[in-house]
């Protein structure tokens, strides 16, 4: 039986490790115009610094040439330089997956860029993560699940129900929907009854990449009756489990992707299962929102 103080603490570590990233010495800031979009590592920008058409590699920041006027011109430019790095292996696995690239997910993106190169250029990314829990009496079940292990990103780690990138052109709502559907099968009468919960937001540090990201949070009421199954080979497994159970796992084990026992950790908090009555409280709270 774990002790309440030591789950609390093993929480909070999963916490830390979604802000990892703090140190920005070894990056450089990637500027389109006077804006910052992202951060570089010194090691990558030696790949960029051949692009002297679309990168000017200096020595405070990494510039988008200022010859790329408009949205289509710097998309187009940066995706040709995108598909000859990922032919000399600096990104995991192809996506064809536009994200935007600007200062806000409320501003005017200024470009978009293949997905998989994202955390490479520190671009802050954002995505749907959605809990489907079941009400047994007055427990809380959860629904996870666990990725492919032929994923290119964190194969065989743990989920959640339903989790995925926001891409360019698609409405938050709209990709719950997509997503629901994909990953677990969920009917759209089922999946329009998500709800927005909140947002999760933090910066992760791996190798060599800084990932400033955001996950808009929802939470969807099953049926009893509902069995999700998945449809675009992404998951191999799902499982419903009491929500404590779930709780433990996510303190005691690294089993789930990083990011994904943050939103755990949130769906807690939110549901009461995890209290204020821990002199740590506030500060996982605030590690949810950095």
């Amino acid at each position: 039986m774990v002790s309440w103080r030591s789950v609390v603490m093993s929480l909070l570590d999963r916490i830390k490790v979604c802000n990892n990233g703090t140190e920005h010495s070894a990056y450089l800031p990637f500027q389109v115009g006077d804006a910052r979009v992202g951060w570089i590592h010194r090691e990558f920008s030696s790949a960029i610094k051949p692009f002297k058409n679309v990168f000017l590699v200096e020595s405070d920041a990494i510039r988008l040439s200022d010859q790329l006027h408009d949205y289509k011109s710097r998309s187009a430019a940066v995706d040709t330089v995108l598909r000859a790095l990922d032919d000399d292996d600096w990104f995991s696995g192809w996506r064809n997956e536009a994200y935007p690239v600007g200062t806000g997910f409320y501003k005017k993106p200024l470009l978009e860029m293949e997905r998989t190169a994202v955390p490479r250029f520190g671009v802050s990314g954002y995505g749907v993560h959605i809990n489907g829990f079941v009400r047994k009496g007055d427990d809380l079940h959860m629904w996870i699940a666990r990725r492919a292990d032929d994923k290119p990103t964190y194969p065989g780690m743990l989920d959640n129900f339903v989790a995925g990138g926001q891409p360019v052109g698609l409405g938050l709502i709209e990709n719950v929907i997509k997503e629901s559907a994909e990953e677990a099968a969920v009917p759209i009468e089922i999946s329009r009854t998500a709800k927005p919960v909140g947002a999760i937001s933090y910066q992760h540090e791996e190798d060599n990449c800084l990932k400033p990201d955001t996950m808009f949070v929802f939470d969807m009421e099953l049926p009893s009756d509902f069995v999700p199954s998945n449809t675009d080979g992404e998951l191999s497994e799902f499982r419903l489990l009491p929500a404590r159970e779930v709780m433990a796992i996510t303190a005691d084990t690294a089993d789930f992707k990083f990011n994904c026992a943050a939103v755990n950790i949130d769906f807690f908090i939110r549901h009461g299962i995890l209290g204020p009555e821990d002199p740590d409280y506030i500060e996982i709270q605030r590690g949810l929102h950095r």
